[in-house]
């Protein structure tokens, strides 16, 4: 087993710590370099306790396995123990730049948000004291100039998140949630005006006139090789016409969803839905279910002679029919970014970007990210810079 740990005093030692429920135990830091190692712990949190399923152990296996080990990244799994039972697990990982040593939340590049993996009482009451020596001992352990912790959503689960610090900077995109009523018509009549509703089944009459309309969840090992080969081949047309960056476009971006896809789990990190209208996949979405809650995390259109009628926005509306329908589910997170068809279902909520530098060498680089996460934020909120930037990527991308 590779890992290192250093205890947390607790209050009555007099030290910067405090006593968790008014306890006197200490807390205790533990940091794993072999995922396998925390697996019991992170398996026993996701299940009883509280997470969101971009950092459960399937996924970051996934991600470290493929981009991970592609990017260079050496994993610094942070389990927190109150006595024997673990509080809080930090999917986290060291990324060495310009000599400067940063640690980061596994996956944060493909993710859509980070909360930690928390025992629920100890979620409720962590204090900012507390919290303070968890990631201190971290860093120190892991050897990090910087602490960078990315797309923490501002309030989750009743309350502020503890890992949004003092100072934390608003990231560039919000993710976009809503509830889900049971009735699927309740939610379109919410979201979405008379005309807005008539144009888009419009559409959807215009789509099951060509015959052959199916919605498929793909289940099979051949319904997945399908939709996962549309949804990559449709984004690469999409990146060269366009001039959209495409996150998957390597061989090990796919294994990466593939492995996510293709897991032999009870209940797989990750679905691949599809819109196929005349013998050809028009639409794709990739989406998780977990906890109540289903996750848009991407998708796909084709530029063919459908695209007119919208197939993405009509197959994400067959998407909640289902979704409203389905007992088990009850709020839509459509994920990062303020797209125009994200707004027209769910409203943004704010996610947030921390930093903490440990050496003068980390607050160089913390000066800098967080100039960077400005302009991003900036140029991403602003009507003018954020659709000039994709006039001038769909020029480039005419010129090549």
């Amino acid at each position: 087993m590779s890992h290192i740990d250093t205890p947390i005093p607790s209050a009555s030692s007099g030290t910067a710590g405090q006593a968790f429920g008014g306890k006197d135990a200490a807390l205790k830091v533990s940091i794993f370099t072999q995922l396998a190692d925390t697996r019991a712990d992170w398996q026993h949190l996701l299940e009883t306790g509280c997470a969101n399923p971009y950092q459960s152990f399937e996924w970051v296996s996934a991600w470290y396995e493929t981009l991970g080990r592609e990017h260079g990244i050496e994993p610094a799994i942070a389990v927190v123990h109150r006595e024997d039972k673990a509080v809080l697990l930090l999917p986290m990982g060291a990324e060495v730049t310009a000599g400067v040593r940063t640690l980061s939340f596994l996956g944060h590049q493909n993710g859509n948000q980070n909360t930690g993996c928390w025992d629920a009482d100890f979620y409720a009451k962590a204090g900012p004291d507390e919290i303070e020596e968890i990631l201190s001992s971290l860093c120190r352990q892991a050897g990090a100039d910087l602490l960078a912790l990315h797309n923490v959503p501002e309030s989750w689960l009743g309350r502020p998140h503890p890992l949004v610090l003092h100072g934390a900077a608003p990231s560039p995109s919000p993710v976009f949630m809503r509830s889900l009523p049971s009735d699927f018509q309740v939610l379109f009549t919410e979201t979405h005006s008379k005309s807005a509703r008539k144009k888009l089944l419009r559409k959807e009459r215009l789509l099951r006139a060509v015959g052959d309309y199916k919605v498929v969840k793909a289940q099979t090992p051949e319904e997945i090789r399908l939709g996962l080969e549309a949804f990559v081949d449709q984004r690469t047309k999409r990146a060269a016409k366009a001039g959209i960056p495409n996150a998957f476009s390597t061989p090990v971006a796919v294994d990466f969803l593939s492995r996510l896809l293709n897991a032999t789990t009870e209940r797989r990190p990750l679905d691949v839905w599809f819109l196929d209208v005349g013998g050809a996949i028009r639409a794709t979405y990739l989406c998780l279910e977990n906890a109540g809650t289903i996750y848009s995390y991407s998708n796909s259109i084709s530029h063919d002679d459908m695209e007119a009628n919208s197939p993405g926005n009509i197959l994400f509306l067959e998407i909640l029919r289902c979704a409203c329908a389905d007992k088990s589910l009850n709020m839509l997170d459509f994920g990062l970014g303020a797209e125009p068809y994200k707004k027209a279902w769910a409203d943004p909520v704010s996610l947030k970007d921390s930093f903490i530098a440990f050496t003068w060498k980390g607050a160089l680089k913390k000066g800098l990210d967080r100039s960077r996460t400005h302009m991003k934020s900036a140029i991403r909120n602003s009507g003018y810079l954020w659709p000039l930037v994709r006039r001038v990527r769909k020029w480039k991308a005419g010129l090549s």
